[in-house]
């Protein structure tokens, strides 16, 4: 009986979905229902009359058989799982003959409470949101009734939060369609809606738990219809704003000139212009060669301004002015840490910037040997890469070069390499020099005196006809940049609106003297009185024989005049 007993009680022990464990006065286990080797992990056949502490290590029971005292609601980790333990000391006529602990899996409860605080600070958060944020808010469920609304809504409504909380939507909310929403699943936004005769702007927006939709969300984007007006308002005047600076910022990244501010209709600077439209058609390379002060950055920028490319960037390098060990960089761009004083960063490089546009090398002639092959590289591959980087990048651009050397005689020297020569010069444009074009002369200066006139804001001054002769006669080595800085000089000494022969540099007026003259061998004294004589006699012939202006010209005294004048033999009247 005590026999049937005993399995009546072990059956009853392990029905229970609780762990059962108990221990005698030594530590052993005497008691092991099937719900603690589940939770333990150890089937019961291994653990009875096993040590505790060999099965559960980290178990609190111990301390009970030492003290005797009771542990209640005490947590422990068993591998992934957390379980809350009873423990008690178990007494025989007053005599500690064991100890037993029950205890239960509480990690799903642990879970869920978790949950539930995070649910509660969230609340709680959203309740604090909308009581002092000043929105116009509200909740609701998927009935239509409010669960949440601001105090500042709640205000304007003429309601209290604790009232109107629980109530259909409907009744609390004039004109309202949140109940729709909430039923629907279809979110409305930018919404006019008038509630207590104002017209405001809302958002409806459906709240979802997974598939289901469980409520809605509304708020009032725009108290004032008139606050939106005013909005709008303020991003056309942005959007105007932004347009105008990117304007201007194409201005001044695009090309200054066009095939309309180049000078001149002579037949040499016609056929030249109409080279270069041809050539601003196409997205071929261009080789613009001329002398210095020609005009070949005019040309450039004419050809990027009558191109496909316009509306893209002009960025122009000059190859001569930039030192060796920088011309790198300056090209390709650099990555942060590339070298000492690198900028954060890194920076773009002139193949970058002109990306979609137009990149002008001007003097390609004096452009590194070294950083030949690397140009090269760029025109076959259109890839570039930082100095210090790994990457390539695609660039996609037009590439005008200019120079006054002679590139086949560099080509022969080595100082050029032939196949950059070649890949460059797909449409060379030669621009004629200002003496092949005499004929542009008055047209080129009567164009410079009306640009310094409107710098200057001084009156437009004119050219009179003896010293227009001159500057046609002139062989004008640097062109028409030589020919602005002395006009410029001559507006400058000018005391009245006409431009004379006395207002420009004495060398000028001997060089036009002796032009067509033949240098015949002498000694250098002779040579010397000679180019003496013909400054003088120009000088005279130029201030229409008035000695003082002949002596301003020559910058001498009039006194040393006269005195060179007896020893040259030049008659006091000098005939026209």
């Amino acid at each position: 009986m005590p026999e049937r007993r005993g399995d009546f009680l072990g059956t009853i022990l392990d029905s229970v979905n609780s762990g059962v464990l108990a221990i005698d006065r030594e530590g052993t286990i005497i008691v092991f229902n099937e719900a603690a080797g589940r939770l333990l992990g150890v089937p019961k056949e291994k653990a009875l009359g096993k040590g505790l502490l060999s099965i559960v290590p980290n178990s609190g029971l111990v301390n009970v058989l030492f003290t005797g005292v009771p542990e209640v609601g005490r947590p422990q980790a068993i591998g992934a799982r957390t379980v809350l333990t009873n423990r008690s000391p178990i007494l025989r006529d007053g005599e500690l003959i064991g100890a037993v602990s029950i205890f239960q899996d509480i990690t799903e409860m642990e879970k869920i409470s978790r949950e539930l605080d995070s649910t509660k600070v969230l609340v709680h958060t959203l309740e604090e949101v909308l009581a002092g944020a000043g929105e116009w808010m509200v909740v609701v469920d998927a009935s239509g009734r409010i669960t949440m609304i601001s105090e500042a809504y709640a205000e304007f409504l003429g309601v209290v939060v604790p009232e109107a909380v629980g109530k259909p939507v409907t009744e609390v909310i004039e004109n309202t369609r949140m109940h729709i929403v909430a039923r629907t699943g279809a979110a409305e936004m930018g919404e006019a809606q008038t509630i207590r005769g104002r017209e405001v702007i809302v958002n409806r927006i459906p709240l979802r738990d997974g598939d289901r939709v469980v409520g809605a969300y509304g708020r009032v984007v725009f108290k004032d219809v008139e606050q939106l007006r005013q909005l709008a308002g303020k991003l056309n005047l942005l959007e105007s704003k932004v347009k105008y600076y990117e304007e201007e910022l194409t201005h001044l990244r695009g090309a200054k000139y066009t095939f309309a501010s180049i000078v001149g209709s002579g037949p040499a600077v016609a056929a030249a212009k109409e080279e270069a439209r041809r050539a601003s058609r196409t997205d071929s390379t261009v080789l613009v060669r001329g002398e210095t002060g020609t005009g070949k950055e005019l040309f450039a920028h004419a050809i990027h301004a009558a191109g496909s490319r316009r509306s893209g960037p002009f960025i122009k390098l000059n190859c001569a002015a930039v030192p060796a060990d920088l011309l790198e960089s300056e090209l390709f761009g650099y990555e942060e840490g590339a070298f000492t004083g690198a900028k954060k960063g890194g920076k773009p490089g002139k193949f970058e910037m002109a990306a979609g546009g137009t990149l002008f090398l001007d003097e390609i002639g004096d452009m590194p040997i070294a950083m030949q092959a690397k140009l090269l590289r760029v025109l076959q591959e259109k890839e570039v890469e930082r100095v210090g980087g790994t990457a390539s990048r695609r660039v996609d651009l037009r590439i005008i070069a200019a120079t006054g050397r002679n590139l086949e005689e560099l080509v022969g020297a080595g100082k050029f390499r032939a196949d950059l020569y070649y890949r460059i010069h797909v449409i060379p444009i030669h621009i004629p020099p200002l003496r092949e074009r005499r004929e542009d002369v008055e047209e080129i200066a009567s164009h410079i005196l009306s640009k310094i006139s409107l710098d200057s804001g001084e009156p437009k001054r004119r050219i009179s006809p003896d010293l227009l002769d001159i500057l046609r006669s002139y062989a004008w080595p640097g062109n028409i940049r030589e020919l602005q800085n002395v006009l410029e000089r001559a507006a400058a000494m000018a005391r009245g609106d006409v431009l004379l022969p006395e207002h420009i540099p004495p060398h000028l007026l001997l060089a036009v003297a002796n032009a067509g003259k033949e240098v015949t061998p002498g000694s250098l004294a002779s040579a010397k009185a000679e180019a003496e004589r013909s400054a003088i006699l120009a000088a005279l012939k130029a201030s229409r024989g008035n000695k003082s202006r002949a002596a301003e010209i020559l910058r001498i005294h009039r006194v040393k005049l006269y005195e060179k004048m007896k020893r040259y033999g030049i008659p006091p009247v000098v005939p026209n």
